[in-house]
């Protein structure tokens, strides 16, 4: 870390970027100023979380564009899975962790074939935020998951191995 607390900074990087994707969704005809606010929002919390500067400078753009396809309704729930990614990326995360992105992308799915009016854009956004965030905490425990087992002899212990 070259500045700042990184358990600060992870703190404070989230709640942006999670701040920055809500702003951006809230935009309508009255209130336009969000499609400026929000996408900015975004940008400093990606710049604010800590991690190699290179990672973080390459999801910005796609997550940027994702949290704004998701205006356009339930049909475009699998942006989702693009800020998933785009969160396992920035985070370091090892390929296996990259197989919490099955569900957002099935449930992107299920929302395109339940929610047909605009009306219930709000739960596409709900359903596809809990989802989004319980799979990041599924990325991190598969990146934390060793996959294999220990030894025989780590199991029996120093004295019992011979």
């Amino acid at each position: 870390m070259r500045w700042g607390n990184p358990r600060w900074r992870y703190g404070v990087g989230l709640v942006t970027i999670l701040l920055g994707v809500a702003l951006t969704n809230l935009v309508s005809t009255y209130s336009l100023w969000f499609l400026l606010v929000g996408p900015c929002v975004q940008l400093l919390g990606w710049l604010i979380l800590p991690g190699a500067l290179w990672r973080r400078l390459i999801v910005i753009l796609p997550c940027l564009l994702a949290a704004l396809v998701l205006i356009a309704g339930p049909d475009f729930a699998g942006a989702f899975a693009v800020l998933l990614a785009g969160w396992l990326f920035a985070r370091h995360r090892p390929g296996r962790s990259y197989l919490a992105l099955i569900p957002v992308i099935v449930l992107s799915f299920v929302l395109k074939g339940a929610l047909n009016e605009y009306s219930q854009h709000w739960i596409g956004l709900l359903s596809g935020s809990v989802a989004c965030v319980a799979c990041a905490w599924l990325g991190w425990a598969l990146a934390e998951w060793r996959g294999r087992r220990p030894a025989a002899s780590a199991v029996r212990g120093p004295a019992q191995a011979e």
